[in-house]
């Protein structure tokens, strides 16, 4: 016993990335998992395939809705369309059309060739998400099976990443978050399989210039590579981010007059609140505690042998990144890349365990553990949300109305081919509070009547009541135009529609259009 503590703990002091030759050394008969052990694994294998074939499922119900699922959708494609048409998508924000794009160029040059070969329509960007999350799948799975040494391991792990239901509820949004993260995982399995420097540096700048906060894997690679003493690498590796990131920066700055910079770095004064925070992480990080037991396992072996690996450094890095959903207008999309890391980090740390120490029935609640997380979600089926069931018409109503229109469902526009006045009513309330744009001549507009139709997500009781609170994150719209929609507005629709609930026409016109249902 005590001689094959002795050779386990000298095979733990070699790195994490060296687990497969170090393996081979440290096997012996008396470490082989046994057979509930082994069922465990094969049943975490098992739901996590069924649990990825349920996401698809739900990917193939929601992709082909010819609506806007979430806000920032008809911004993504009414980007893409703006490049096509030679347009930048930054536009100066001050005063009309409010146009705020907070993400970087990448992702809206990927999905512009998909608006010009395919007209506008969420389905064709939708499965380039879709393919983001099965990318990031696929790299999970080999980097643990690069890491790991076993299959079965790493099936299991890597595939249960798209079958909990965060990524399922994600991964047929059009958003960015899927896309970078999967540029982070290929910049990392190349700089872990292939020692390369450059090609990780340029896909995770590509993750940085999709959206910013993608900063946990560059910075994993660099505080690695000065764990291990390799500070000549880890310079040059800070050189070439710098290099090509300063220089996409100014290039970015330029060609917009600085109005990119502003897009993507000034859009964001909303508060912070670790409640908001705590309250965020909990709703589902309470179902990665079998994950977290992994990445704690993990954490434990590193400290003992004194060798903090790769995948822990990077795990913690994403971690910390989680603090940005603590924004008044933060997301949950904002935890998937800490979700692929802690599949990541606790594939790892049950591998470890289950190799240099006689496996025993509790290491198999950690496979069990996430086994059951995903069966769980199983039984679930897609619907359409209450409050998407009656876009259609909505959208019927913004495409049929003469004229200029005022939604604060982007889509609707985007779709009807109209121009875009206000991209994100968050987005324009922050910054007007915060003195970075002109609230004026939206209320101008609104007073001469300038809007054919306005489609927006309040009546007019709650627009009055929102009038009477106190200046706080949740009153949007000023008081000047609330005053100028009702004096010249009035309600001639309500729709079953996020963002798009209520519709309004000019005094002066009559009668809705036989598409709108009072």
């Amino acid at each position: 016993m005590r001689q094959r503590t002795a050779v386990a703990n000298e095979v733990m002091g070699s790195t994490l990335t060296n687990l497969p030759e170090a393996a081979a050394e440290a096997r012996t008969e008396g470490s082989k998992p046994t057979p509930f052990v082994r069922g465990a694994e094969f049943a975490l294998v098992l739901t996590a395939v069924a649990g990825f074939l349920d996401t698809l499922r739900f990917a193939a119900y929601y992709i082909p809705l010819p609506f806007a699922v979430n806000f920032e959708e008809g911004k993504i494609l009414n980007a893409g369309y703006r490049i096509i048409h030679g347009l930048t998508p930054y536009p100066p924000v001050g005063r009309p059309p409010y146009l705020v794009n907070v993400y970087g160029p990448v992702f809206y040059y990927v999905v512009a060739p998909l608006v010009k070969w395919f007209g506008l329509s969420f389905t064709a960007p939708r499965l380039l998400v879709l393919a983001s999350g099965l990318a990031v799948a696929l790299l999970l799975v080999f980097l643990l099976r690069h890491w790991t040494e076993s299959w079965v391991i790493a099936l299991g792990f890597g595939l249960s990443f798209l079958a909990v239901s965060l990524v399922r509820d994600w991964v047929y949004v059009l958003r960015v978050e899927l896309f970078a993260t999967a540029l982070s995982l290929a910049g990392l399995y190349i700089f872990a399989v292939r020692k390369s420097l450059l090609w990780p540096a340029l896909l995770f700048l590509a993750a940085l210039f999709t959206k910013i906060t993608f900063l946990a894997a560059p910075v994993a690679v660099i505080l690695y590579l000065l764990l291990l003493g390799e500070r000549r690498r880890a310079l040059r590796f800070i050189g070439w981010m710098l290099l090509f990131g300063l220089s996409g920066l100014v290039a970015l700055g330029a060609g917009t007059r600085g109005w990119a910079l502003f897009h993507m770095f000034l859009t964001h004064p909303d508060p912070y609140h670790l409640n908001w925070y705590f309250a965020r992480i909990w709703t589902f990080g309470r179902w990665d505690l079998a994950l977290a037991a992994g990445a704690i396992v993990l954490l434990s072996l590193d400290v003992r042998r004194r060798d903090i690996s790769l995948p822990l450094v990077y795990c913690t890095l994403a971690t910390l990144m989680t603090l940005t959903v603590g924004k008044y207008g933060g997301d949950f999309n904002e935890l998937l890349e800490w979700q692929a890391a802690m599949c990541l980090a606790a594939g790892c740390g049950y591998s470890a365990l289950r190799r240099y120490w006689r496996p025993d029935p509790v290491l198999a609640l950690i496979p069990l553990g996430v086994a059951l997380v995903v069966g769980l979600g199983l039984a679930q089926s897609p619907r359409l949300s209450p409050l998407l069931r009656g876009c259609p018409a909505a959208y019927r109503f913004a495409a049929e109305q003469p004229g200029q229109l005022l939604t604060t469902n982007s889509g609707a526009a985007a779709l009807s081919g109209k121009q875009i006045w206000l991209s994100d009513l968050f987005e324009y309330a922050s910054l007007g509070r915060a003195g970075r744009l002109d609230q004026k001549p939206l209320v101008r507009m609104a007073r001469r009547k300038f809007f054919g139709a306005i489609l927006i997500g309040d009546t007019p009781r709650s627009l009055l009541r929102g009038e009477t609170e106190a200046e706080s994150p949740m009153k949007f719209w000023p008081a000047q135009f609330v005053a100028a929609l009702l004096q010249n507005y009035h309600p001639v629709a309500r729709f079953s529609c996020i963002y798009a609930n209520v519709a309004y026409l000019p005094n002066a016109l009559s009668a809705p259009s036989e598409s709108a249902h009072p």
